[in-house]
């Protein structure tokens, strides 16, 4: 299999430009610009803040959960723009203590990828947080030090309860590729060797979450553009984060997912070049455009309300 970054990042350009954004009546610098007054609301207790790639946090009276934390935005391609298999695994511990300095109570890994797994292992260590994921997950996680007793083992259908805050793990599905592959694929039933580069951090397997506060819901679709319509239909969540990144191949996929939960708020997640540092100056706020006005497009097309938030790196927004 040979990836390039663009397949990496966005699948192929009929993921994002292609899809009929051309005709939306809401362009993205229009979606961009409502989108703070708009969703600041502040009712219901519960702060987000996207972590860029498909990493977010949450919090709420005093707890805290963390998905997909991936802030070390490893350079993973060379000058020619080749995507590199074996980079090593690097943790920037700088970056993860400056912007996740307070313990998260949970750890909600998606899947197994190197952009979704990386630093949790060492913010369960740091913390002694909790991590829930599937079997490869765990074999993975133990792989890397996490003690046996800060991981939750999931595969789909389970509704713990935190006491205060509800958590159900749903059967999702990793996106494709433009030749319908996918990077890392595999399972795990035993504890491997460390890791030790980016493809030993193999899929796993991949999950959504819906996170619930005292009746306001966040699903987690966040991981990778795929999901198990089956499995979300009919959960109207509050807010809706999608992933949006390499979904060409994925049939009507924001339509499907839109139309299966009927969200109040729809948020793109994975959806920027994932390879700026997050000090770096030259790095956008926001993830690409076209992300949300395709998600804006389809929920018009659809006669939803649902709103688009198109969010900015490293922001709190109030629901």
């Amino acid at each position: 299999m040979c990836l390039n970054r663009r397949q990496v990042l966005v699948g192929s350009a009929a993921a994002l430009a292609g899809s009929a954004l051309a005709g939306s009546a809401m362009p993205a610098s229009a979606v961009q610009a409502s989108a703070v007054p708009e969703f600041a609301e502040g009712r219901s207790g519960v702060r987000m803040r996207w972590l860029g790639v498909a990493g977010w946090e949450l919090t709420f009276a005093g707890r805290r959960v963390v998905i997909d934390p991936y802030l070390t935005r490893l350079p993973v391609f060379d000058q020619a723009g080749k995507f590199i298999e074996n980079h090593p695994l690097r943790v920037r511990t700088d970056l993860v203590d400056r912007h996740l300095a307070e313990k998260p109570e949970l750890v909600l890994v998606t899947h197994g990828h190197y952009d979704h797994m990386l630093e949790a292992p060492y913010l369960v260590q740091k913390h002694g947080s909790r991590v829930i994921g599937s079997e490869t997950h765990r074999n993975l996680l133990l792989a890397q030090g996490v003690p046996k007793a800060n991981v939750t083992l999931a595969g789909g259908g389970e509704h713990l309860d935190f006491h205060g805050f509800t958590v159900q793990v749903f059967r999702s599905l990793h996106s494709v590729f433009k030749d319908y592959s996918t990077f890392a694929p595999g399972t795990l039933t035993g504890v491997p060797q460390r890791p030790e580069t980016i493809s030993d951090l193999v899929e796993g397997g991949t999950l959504a979450y819906l996170v619930d506060v005292g009746g306001f819901s966040v699903l987690f679709l966040s991981g990778a553009a795929n999901f198990v319509e089956r499995e979300v239909a009919g959960l109207r969540p509050d807010v809706l984060v999608l992933a949006m990144s390499g979904h060409a191949n994925v049939f009507d996929y924001t339509a499907r997912a839109l139309r299966a939960t009927r969200p109040r708020v729809v948020v793109p997640s994975h959806h920027d070049d994932m390879v700026t540092q997050l000090d770096d100056p030259a790095l956008p706020p926001r993830g690409n455009p076209a992300a949300a006005a395709e998600l804006a497009e389809t929920a018009k097309r659809l006669g939803l309300a649902t709103r688009v938030l198109d969010p900015e790196v490293l922001r709190w927004y109030e629901f």
